[in-house]
């Protein structure tokens, strides 16, 4: 059991980076997509969590840096 616990707390940074930055590039895209299917009223509403969302994991992508 606590080999288990310990191999799960063991996560390479370099695969939660890279995971982040597929993130990021994913909601960046749907931003695209909604920008280009929508009038701009329509599409800040949808925009507006997504970027919040980069926001955060902009802001843990630093941390994994440091």
């Amino acid at each position: 059991m606590n080999a288990i616990t310990e191999s799960t707390l063991k996560v390479n940074p370099l695969f939660m980076r890279a995971d982040l930055l597929i993130e990021v590039g994913k909601l960046k895209l749907a931003i695209a997509s909604i920008r280009g299917q929508r009038a701009s009223n329509e599409a800040e509403p949808l925009v507006a969590p997504l970027a919040s969302r980069i926001a955060c994991l902009t802001e843990a992508l630093g941390r994994l840096s440091a």
